[in-house]
């Protein structure tokens, strides 16, 4: 086992080529609450060949996201709220237009414009 790290979620994982084993595959899903996410959301951002928009304004859509959802701290399981929502840049999801393109499960809804003003405006109405 190497000693380098992935950083996930401000979570240190150990990087590893061996399985976890039970317990701590155990303790790792306890830590990020994947029992108790909601809502799961990718976004594509950061793309490696910028197809559907811009590299910069997929990564300022990306950040507002990340931001939105931690200030209400909706990124990991409360006390006051015991559901969060689980955000993932994905390199494309394969469905190019003009803006960066969101979908959020399990409802399987698309946005296809997901720039900063449209995740505002989606986060309020949810």
């Amino acid at each position: 086992m190497s000693n380098n790290t992935v950083i996930q979620s401000s979570r240190q994982i150990p990087k590893t080529t061996k399985s976890l084993d039970k317990k701590a595959l155990h303790n790792y899903v306890e830590t990020i609450g994947i029992a108790k996410i909601h809502r799961h959301i990718f976004i594509c951002a950061d793309q490696t060949v910028a197809n559907c928009c811009s590299k910069q304004a997929s990564l300022e859509s990306w950040e507002y996201l990340k931001k939105r959802l931690q200030e209400p701290k909706l990124g990991q399981p409360q006390n006051s709220h015991p559901i969060c929502i689980l955000r993932t840049k994905a390199n494309c999801l394969r469905v190019s237009c003009s803006r960066p393109i969101m979908v959020a499960y399990p409802d399987g809804v698309w946005y296809r414009q997901a720039n900063p003003e449209v995740i505002e405006r989606i986060s309020k109405n949810t």
